[in-house]
């Protein structure tokens, strides 16, 4: 019940976080949840004792952006396609915003259409229940934000092993 409980406060801390933020603003903090999750999942993949695990996930890394760690995730078969497809959706959203210095807003075209293309949420909500497209998209920030976490409790428990050394020749006693 405690996990249940805890579920629901991170859902709730999620969920507020958004409240009174601008169109802007929900979309970039949506995405730097969602980048932050990601390198959380990854990095609980990596063995236990690698050192590099920080400087492989800091900014101007291999990991140390959204796409990156989006891409890295799917290809190491720690998200699903679903989760793939949504959070692919969401960078872009998040590029639109950041792209455009004033004006964006969820209910520009583009921006729309992409939130009606979000998979989680459809898969939620019941039929014909109707949302925003700005609440489609912190819906379904929510939803990843709260996958990921568990996802990355998941990895942590399948976590990468340093091999043993190879041995060409088997030295004999």
């Amino acid at each position: 019940m405690n996990t249940q409980n805890n579920l629901k406060n991170a859902w709730r801390d999620i969920v507020t976080e958004f409240y009174n933020k601008s169109d802007r603003a929900a979309a970039i903090l949506g995405a730097a949840f969602l980048e932050t999750h990601l390198g959380q999942l990854i990095q609980g993949f990596f063995v236990e004792t690698c050192d590099d695990d920080c400087s492989i996930l800091s900014t101007e890394r291999p990991l140390g952006t959204l796409v990156a760690r989006l891409r890295g995730a799917y290809c190491m078969g720690l998200i699903s396609n679903t989760e793939y497809h949504d959070l692919k959706l969401i960078m872009e959203i998040q590029q639109i915003f950041a792209q455009q210095v004033h004006g964006a807003a969820f209910t520009d075209d583009g921006i729309r259409e992409r939130c009606f293309q979000l998979r989680i949420p459809r898969e939620v909500l019941l039929p014909g229940e109707t949302r925003t497209p700005r609440q489609l998209f912190v819906f379904a920030t929510a939803i990843l934000t709260q996958q990921l976490s568990w996802r990355a409790e998941q990895a942590s428990k399948k976590r990468c092993q340093v091999p043993e050394d190879f041995m060409l020749i088997h030295a004999e006693d």
